[in-house]
C-alpha cells in the first residue's frame, strides 16, 4: 500500500486579504480549514489542527510593498495573487503537494482506470485523446480556491485543445456543482466536467488538499507535474506547459506516441462506502483568495 510522504503544512495567514463578493463566500465542511495561499486541508489527513500551525507574521516588513500587477486575461493562474504584495509570505513558501507524491511515476502504477459517476459535459473520444497530454483536477463546489481554479481550466481547454485534454471531477452531487457560488457556470465549461461523489480518484492518490492537479504525459502515462495549479509562486504557468508540449511534439513527429491514450476513463456507480469518504456537511466560512482548501 502506498504511504503518504505530506504532512500538513498549514500556515494561518492574520494578514487582511480583499473582500469578496457575497458570492464568493462559500459552506466549507466542518473540520476542513481553508486559509489563504493554499489548499483547503481535511484535518484528518495529518491530525495539524489551524491553531497547532505557525502562524505567518501579521505584519508585512517595509520593503517592496507595491502590489503585483496581474492580467488574469492573459495569466489566469495568477488568480490565488490577485492584490497580494510582492512581499507576501505567501509568495515565498516552499511548494507542498497534499497528496502521495506521483511525481515521474506511471499513474497507471496507482490506478487501472479512472472512474467517474457521471460527465457533465462529454470526454473526447480516445481516437482524439491519442497523443496528448492530460490534466485530471479533483475539486469540490465548497472549495472557494477550487471555483476559482475552474476559469484556468478553460483557458487551458481553449489555448492548448491541440496539446492537452483537461478532465475536472468534482465530488458533489450535479445539481451543487449547477448552483454553486460564483460566476462559472456549467453552459461555460470548455473542459470535460465529470462528478464523483464516491470520490474514487481523489481517495486513490490520497488527495488532502484541493484544487490538486496531476499532468499526464502521453508517451508512458507519467505524472509529470502535481499540485495545486494555482498556489502562489509555485503555478502550474503557461510557460511551463509550452515546455512540455514542445518536447511532445517532437516525440509525435517521431512516431514515439501509443495509438490509444493510456489513460482510460470508466463510468460507474460508487458505493455507500465511498459516498461516505466525503467532507459533504456544510458549514459557513469566509472565501479569502490565496490558499486551496484542505480537503
Amino acid at each position: 500500500m502506498r504511504k503518504c510522504l505530506l504532512p500538513l503544512l498549514l500556515a494561518a495567514l492574520t494578514m487582511t486579504f480583499p473582500v469578496l463578493s457575497a458570492d464568493e463566500e462559500a459552506a466549507v465542511p466542518d473540520g476542513v480549514i481553508c486559509p489563504p495561499g493554499g489548499p483547503c486541508i481535511l484535518p484528518s489527513a495529518g491530525g495539524a489542527a489551524a491553531a497547532e500551525a505557525e502562524p505567518l507574521p501579521a505584519n508585512l516588513p517595509d520593503t517592496e510593498p507595491e502590489i503585483r500587477q496581474v492580467d488574469l486575461e492573459k495569466e489566469p493562474w495568477l488568480v490565488e495573487s490577485v492584490n497580494l504584495p510582492a512581499n507576501h509570505p505567501t509568495l515565498k513558501r516552499d511548494k507542498v503537494v497534499f497528496a502521495d507524491k506521483l511525481l515521474w511515476t506511471a499513474l497507471s502504477d496507482t490506478v487501472e482506470k479512472v472512474q467517474v459517476e457521471k460527465w457533465l459535459t462529454p470526454l473526447p473520444p480516445e481516437s482524439e485523446m491519442a497523443g496528448k497530454y492530460i490534466l485530471i483536477e479533483v475539486w469540490a463546489t465548497w472549495c472557494p480556491p477550487c471555483r476559482r481554479s475552474l476559469n484556468y481550466l478553460n483557458w487551458l481547454a481553449e489555448h492548448y485543445k491541440d496539446d492537452l485534454v483537461v478532465v475536472a471531477i468534482c465530488e458533489m452531487e450535479e445539481e451543487k456543482v449547477r448552483s454553486m457560488p460564483g460566476n462559472h457556470k456549467i453552459d461555460d465549461v470548455r473542459y470535460s466536467l465529470a462528478i464523483d461523489t464516491g470520490r474514487r480518484f481523489a481517495n486513490a492518490l490520497n488527495v488532502t488538499g484541493i484544487p490538486h492537479v496531476v499532468l499526464i504525459e502521453p508517451m508512458l502515462g507519467g505524472v509529470i507535474w502535481e499540485g495545486m495549479p494555482t498556489m502562489p509562486g509555485h503555478e502550474l504557468d503557461g510557460k511551463t506547459l509550452e515546455k512540455f508540449f514542445a518536447a511532445g511534439k517532437k516525440l509525435r513527429s517521431a512516431g514515439k506516441f501509443p495509438a490509444e491514450p493510456l489513460i482510460k476513463f470508466e463510468v460507474s456507480e460508487p458505493t455507500d462506502e465511498q459516498r461516505a469518504t466525503r467532507r459533504h456537511h456544510e458549514s459557513d466560512i469566509e472565501d479569502k483568495a490565496g490558499e486551496p482548501s484542505q480537503d
